[in-house]
């Protein structure tokens, strides 16, 4: 399965949505990741939920600047939507497409570690630097997933389970906008 052009859109969507939240000083890293991933897939969480469980990954895990907190808000929310989905994934099926997010982001940018990602960073900027493009991409990265969850390295059981499960996805996003008052 290939996506398409407004599988894509969809994308680029949720990546600036993730940066903007983040941009705005709205919210921290793995929070709008989390935010914008629970709203675009349904995942069902209250905001205040979605802030108490990510808050402690901001900054790494509580600004000990340890794993990228966009990265960790991403795989929250992948395993969110693919916990709860029409057929929920199994352990491993999460435990794969988690390595899958982690690997394309480690592939972008080299490291996990935030400390590493954010070196040469002033921690007393206002500024966000370079993590702007961290939330971005693991906003991005986690909702290509999410449309396309079939790859060399993530598969499910079979083909028709992948293929019912993208359909269904797609079927439960199409009615949650329509029910939507303002997209």
């Amino acid at each position: 399965m290939s996506l398409n052009s407004k599988d894509n859109m969809q994308i680029a969507k949720v990546g600036k949505e993730a940066r903007s939240l983040y941009g705005s000083h709205a919210l921290c890293c793995s929070e709008a990741v989390l935010t914008v991933i629970n709203n675009e897939f349904g995942g069902g969480l209250s905001q205040d939920l979605v802030i108490a469980l990510s808050k402690g990954f901001c900054g790494g895990i509580g600004d000990a600047g340890c794993i990228c907190g966009a990265l960790t808000g991403a795989v929250m929310a992948q395993s969110l939507i693919l916990g709860k989905g029409p057929q929920p994934a199994d352990d491993k099926q999460v435990r794969k497409a988690s390595k899958e997010l982690h690997d394309r982001f480690i592939t972008s940018y080299g490291s996990a570690c935030c400390r590493v990602l954010c070196e040469g960073r002033d921690p007393n900027s206002e500024s966000k630097g370079p993590c702007l493009d961290y939330v971005e991409s693991a906003a991005s990265i986690c909702a290509h997933l999410l449309l396309e969850p079939v790859s060399p390295n993530l598969s499910f059981d079979s083909e028709d389970t992948a293929a019912v499960y993208a359909a269904k996805m797609k079927q439960m996003r199409r009615e949650r906008k329509v029910s939507k008052i303002v997209e």
